[in-house]
């Protein structure tokens, strides 16, 4: 569970926003976020949360499934499963190259190097990976054999 609140401009004495958000990652590599608004909140204000024992409660306001965003990648599996090899294969030469750099380089070059590279297999997994695991998540154990994930 996630609590949420954000603020509303102080100066123009807007109101802020309460809102909780329960996320199911029970279908990894898919996940479903349950969204359920507080309110609206001002200055003073005091919001009071209660966890209660399992049982009904009230639907949330809004619901998103990652298996259905707009931004998953690849109609074709084979398609997809192309690109875990390419990024499988580009992992292992970044791998190489921070390698041969440990012992090539002084320490703080390194480091920076090591950061640059962790930035782009970082962006690798949020911009190719993710998004084509939860259109295709009959891939996840492939990628987890690539270590992709």
């Amino acid at each position: 569970m996630h609590l949420n609140l954000a603020a509303g401009d102080a100066d123009e004495g807007s109101q802020g926003r309460l809102w909780v958000q329960a996320i199911d990652r029970v279908r990894e590599p898919n996940s479903t976020i349950s969204t359920w608004e507080i309110g609206a909140l001002s200055a003073g204000d005091i919001a009071e949360i209660s966890i209660l024992q399992d049982g009904e409660a009230d639907p949330p306001n809004e619901v998103k499934r990652t298996v259905e965003s707009p931004n998953n990648l690849f109609s074709r599996v084979d398609q997809a499963r192309g690109l875990l090899s390419a990024i499988s294969a580009c992992d292992k030469e970044l791998m190489l190259v921070l390698e041969q750099s440990r012992s090539n380089e002084p320490p703080d070059e390194f480091k920076k190097i090591a950061r640059a590279i962790g930035s782009i297999l970082a962006e690798f997994d949020r911009s190719l990976i993710q998004p084509t695991l939860r259109r295709h998540p009959e891939l996840f154990a492939e990628a987890e054999g690539k270590k992709l994930v």
